[in-house]
């Protein structure tokens, strides 16, 4: 079973809203589920920013998951428009 967790830093000074957490889960939920439809998917805060990608049986599993990750941050489409006030 593929399990993906995208964890940020929880000491930065510049930290993601809990809004911008939950639709990069749902963005990532939506790229991979549908060829890892049992994927556990965990983004949220640790001591250290970091990607941990496993359950995969090929290293180009592996490789692809990476590449589809990094089109997400890459593409911020995903990211919910923020009030002025926020």
């Amino acid at each position: 079973m593929l399990r993906i967790e995208i964890l940020f830093d929880k000491n930065a000074p510049q930290k993601p809203s809990d809004v911008m957490l939950q639709a990069l889960e749902a963005e990532v939920a939506r790229k991979l589920s549908p060829q890892y439809p049992d994927m556990i998917t965990r983004v949220g805060f640790s001591s250290g920013q970091r990607i941990n990608i496993s359950g995969t049986k090929l290293a180009q599993d592996k490789v692809r998951i990476e590449e589809i990750l990094e089109e997400i941050w890459m593409d911020d489409g995903w990211i919910p428009e923020q009030n002025p006030e926020e």
